[in-house]
């Protein structure tokens, strides 16, 4: 466990400075309320926006929510919290199984992706957490977290690149007095997963009230959860390459049917088995084929199962977490000062450290020259000599294709460190109503990273290679046939870490001004104008023997470095059109519009126009259009080429290789013309009739892309609010917002991934490849070894074509007294997703995956799209006692692979409900005790495509849990 108590001096040293002022005040701090009180300020800036107004009128759908969600979640870190949102799709995070992610955690508005939700701090931009640009959320200071705004649709006309899903703006806590504690604790009705928290915040003012300093503290220990806990998980997770390895048949020199027929004759074996099949070893050394048909496997002593696939494969839940582990600490400083009446100085700065560890089941090493075996290696079984004697060329070496896992779980360990520093004047302007506010801030965000169980290629080939395997070099020796592990002695000797930094840099300049322009009949046409200048740098240093490809399953790539830089003007007006008439309370357009220049991309343009009519002080209307742009990221610019993988799936479910004899393209009305595909793109005819793929993903290729250009997008949002103005008990705490929202992406910045190039070159869709064209741009992105079978898959990062989805999101809020010392009140989010639609590239048609689970072309961490999801919390306030029930529901969805695929049979989800419960318990009014347990019923997560499989992040697969916790106020 990281050393924290360093947090005790310097909370310490803070509390004496800040110590007079706070038994001056002698004002207990209030927990924050259900609702912000921005409602109740004088002057108030909506997210979205950057004029001060006198309401809190908003023309793009917002939501708001406070300090109470994330308490009522438990120790949980903010993604997780905000997740609950139906128009949040959760992405990478807490219970993430990949390690791609490195511990952080995103937000993902609309299923758009993460790098096109831009991530605020009061209106500010903050430190990216890695390099495509997306803020990890574990940078920001919990603690102080007073509100949180959501807003649907682009917002680059105000805020510039990124904002093209939308914007969600963490809004701190102002001229904090006091000294608050926090205590959180959770765990798993198992027992393990748990997860502790404690924050603690000091405040107060000082030089007689012209300052006010706020330092605020926080540590938070997640423990693992492993997936072989959890009984939906027992074989779940699987790899088709077995630790005791696979070997391959070469199309150019297959054995003899005779000598195979002969070794699987002694087995008691009579049918004919294919002279193309992958052989791996049972512990007594015979012989079995690895997928359909299976012969000879004999399953005892080995831990490996038969999949849904029919293949031979090894679990791997064991490996693999379901609740990743984190360890994090952050400081948050605030310093406000009056210089004079009318001018403010203020610095502040953020900073979080925070360590991911993760392991998994092993790496799959790619079949290339390097892992041939020779035919001279002693630990050869006999079976498997007497095939491969049979040969033409008997001294070829074999093709032999691995999992790690037998010598070394896959370790993935990321540190994390990220500081922004923030400073700047700010002021009145009273001949316009109107303020400044000048500032800078400059970020930086260092990711170290520690990725073991590795095998140095050198020492592998001298031991497989020896004449005696390897025994005069390690204890043992190696046989590369078994699923033992070697000695340690051999392991010592193999086994290599890799050391590597990423850098990132970020520099803000801005400049802002608002105010009165002039006054209209309506009112006064207010503006806002501004200056900005942004640079991102990027830089990654890889280990040597990632550069030299000295270690086996190493992905390849270099160093590598870049920066952008933008500079921009933007300006926004409000215009009060009409008020006081019948049916227009009051109507007011709001537009603006933002020049930026890009040392990537040159210039663009960003625009917006909206508006609100209220047709009564209960009823209005609101909505509007937006461009919004995203320019190309330092990573999507810079990241250096590297060998990667891509998921293709699995036969069984429609997708794998479609040369595969069992594919369903091979049995369709267009079986013809597939295999005359096949052998056009390399199928040697030897095996055209007896290719299998065992496997579901591929070595693809891919990095950065220097030509990109920017994203363009199109949001139209029109909407309704209803807020009744009576005094009736009943009605007067009640609204009800009804919004549609339609975004539409242009070359969009996107991988083509593995599954999508297969069913495009292959013409899965009906109308991507219908002459079956090998010259078909996606045929040109596969490529095949000489067995025929898949060797490397690029998946090109380019300005694809576009994405569009809409939809409707409706809230409901209500509140009322039910006797003297009782309120009740009900809070319903439900959003429904009318399309969610794909293009891969300009001039193809659009897919649409509404409805849908397992697409993760936009994300590869969100792959389910539900038709509706919606969040329902009710609470009671009884006395110094609150409590509240939370129901969280999702929808059924089909599986994406049938998209496209008249004949898909491939297994969707049912719909899902989570009942969650807190309470929390005035104890004084300093001391709040609260308590809860999330996922009442134990509700397990549904199953969709066999072996366990399911979306980690969108259901809960951690189980039931509890939590407690405390807070003080002095």
């Amino acid at each position: 466990m990281t050393n924290y108590k360093w947090l005790i001096p310097a909370t310490s040293s803070v509390a004496a400075l800040l110590w007079p002022t706070i038994v001056a005040a002698q004002t207990p701090a209030e927990p924050l309320p259900n609702e912000s009180d921005a409602t109740a300020a004088a002057d108030i800036t909506v997210t979205g926006s950057r004029i001060v107004r006198k309401d809190y009128s908003a023309e793009s759908p917002i939501v708001s929510v406070g300090q109470d969600l994330i308490q009522s979640r438990g120790p949980a870190t903010l993604e997780q919290a905000l997740n609950v949102l139906p128009q949040l799709t959760p992405d990478a995070g807490s219970n993430s199984a990949s390690s791609a992610a490195g511990g952080r955690a995103t937000l993902n508005l609309r299923g758009l992706g993460p790098v096109r939700t831009l991530v605020l701090l009061d209106g500010r931009r903050l430190q990216p957490g890695d390099p495509l640009g997306p803020v990890d959320l574990n940078s920001i200071p919990s603690a102080l977290i007073e509100n949180i705004e959501v807003i649907t649709g682009g917002a680059s006309a105000v805020y510039g690149s990124d904002a093209v899903a939308g914007v969600v703006n963490f809004q701190l806590r102002k001229k904090f007095e006091g000294l608050a504690l926090d205590l959180d604790q959770g765990i798993t009705d198992r027992g393990d997963g748990q997860t502790f928290t404690v924050s603690g915040t000091i405040g107060g003012n000082f030089a007689e009230g012209r300052g006010n300093a706020v330092f605020s503290a926080s540590y938070m220990d997640r423990k693992r959860v492993d997936r072989s806990s959890r009984p939906f998980f027992k074989d779940g997770g699987i790899t088709s390459v077995l630790p005791s390895g696979l070997v391959y048949p070469v199309a150019s020199n297959l054995p003899s049917q005779a000598a195979i027929n002969s070794v699987f004759a002694s087995y008691g074996i009579s049918s004919s088995v294919s002279r193309a099949s992958t052989y791996s070893t049972n512990p007594d050394g015979t012989l079995f084929t690895v997928s359909s048909g299976i012969n000879n496997f004999r399953p005892s002593g080995l831990p490996y199962v038969i999949t849904a696939n029919n293949q031979v494969a090894i679990p791997i839940g064991e490996w693999s977490p379901v609740q990743q582990p984190l360890e994090r600490e952050t400081v948050f400083g605030r310093v406000n000062y009056d210089v004079t009446d009318g001018i403010e100085a203020y610095a502040q700065f953020n900073y979080a450290h925070y360590k991911n560890n993760q392991t998994s089941y092993g790496r799959n090493q790619a079949i290339t020259r390097d892992v041939y075996v020779p035919v001279t290696n002693p630990f050869i079984p006999k079976d498997l000599r007497t095939i491969i004697a049979s040969r033409p060329n008997p001294n070829q070496p074999l093709l032999f294709y691995f999992n790690t896992g037998r010598f070394s779980p896959a370790i993935a360990e990321q540190t994390y460190d990220v500081t922004q520093y923030l400073g700047g004047l700010r002021g009145d302007i009273d001949a316009i109503d109107g303020s400044w506010d000048v500032s800078a801030s400059f970020g930086r965000s260092k990711q170290q990273s520690l990725v073991g169980g590795f095998i140095d290629r050198a020492a592998y080939l001298s031991l497989i290679e020896a004449a005696d395997g390897g025994v005069s070099i390690c204890e043992g020796g190696l046989n590369p046939f078994v699923i033992d592990a070697p000695s340690q002695d051999c392991l010592n000797y193999m086994l290599r870490d890799l050391h590597e930094t990423t850098l990132l840099k970020q520099t803000n300049l801005e400049a802002n001004f608002q105010g009165r322009l002039f006054s209209l009949p309506a009112g006064d046409v207010r503006f806002a104008a501004g200056l900005a200048y942004r640079k991102n740098d990027y830089s990654y240093e890889p280990d040597a023997q990632r550069i030299n490809a000295s270690v086996l399953t190493v992905a390849i790539s270099n160093p590598s470095s870049g920066a952008t830089k933008s500079k921009e003007a933007y300006l926004e007006l409000l215009v009060p059109v009409l008020a006081d008439l019948p049916f227009i309370h009051r109507l007011e357009l709001d537009a603006a519009y933002r020049y930026a220049d890009y040392k990537s991309i040159g210039g663009v343009h960003t625009y917006k126009l909206g508006g609100n009519w209220q047709f009564t002080r209960s009823l209005h209307m609101r909505g509007g259009y937006q461009r919004a742009i995203r320019a190309p990221s330092v990573g999507e610019l810079f990241q250096p080429q590297e060998q990667s993988g891509t998921t293709v799936g699995r036969v069984s479910a429609g997708l794998g290789d479609p040369c595969d004899i069992n594919s369903v393209y091979r049995k369709g009305a267009n079986a013809a013309n597939v295999r005359a595909l096949c052998l056009a793109s390399g199928v040697p005819e030897t095996v055209i009739d007896l290719l299998t793929f065992a496997g579901t993903s591929v070595q693809s290729n891919v990095g950065g892309n220097l030509n990109l250009k920017e994203e363009t997008s199109d949001t139209y949002t029109l909407g309704f609010v209803f807020r009744p103005q009576l005094q009736s008990p009943l009605i007067r705490s009640f609204s009800l917002s009804v919004d549609y929202y339609n975004i539409k992406i242009q070359n969009a910045i996107g991988l083509v991934t593995g599954d999508v190039i297969v069913q495009r070159c292959f013409n899965g869709a009906g109308d991507s490849n219908p002459s079956y064209d090998p010259n078909n741009f996606y045929c040109g992105l596969i490529h095949r070894g000489a067995g025929g079978g898949f060797s490397t898959i690029d998946t090109p990062l380019l300005n694809l074509a576009g994405y569009r989805t809409s939809g409707i999101d409706v809230q409901l809020d209500w509140k009322a007294r039910i006797g003297a010392s009782t309120n009740i009140g009900l809070n319903a989010v439900v959003s429904y997703l009318d399309k969610y639609e794909i293009q891969t590239l300009q001039g193809a048609a659009f897919s649409d995956y509404a409805g849908t689970i397992g697409n993760g072309q936009i994300s590869a961490s969100a792959i389910s799209h539900p038709r509706w999801r919606a969040v329902t919390n009710l609470a009671i306030d009884h006395g110094p006692a609150t409590f509240g029930f939370t129901w969280r529901w999702i929808d059924k969805m089909s599986n994406a692979s049938n998209v496209g695929i008249s004949d898909g049979v491939a297994p969707g989800v049912k719909a899902v409900s989570y009942f969650d419960f807190n309470a929390r318990v005035a104890v004084n009014e300093g001391m709040w005790l609260r308590f809860g347990v999330l996922n009442i019923g134990d509700k397990q997560p549904p199953e969709w495509t066999g072996e366990s499989a399911t979306d980690a992040n969108l259901y809960d697969v951690v189980g039931r849990r509890f939590f407690v916790g405390a807070s003080l106020r002095f």
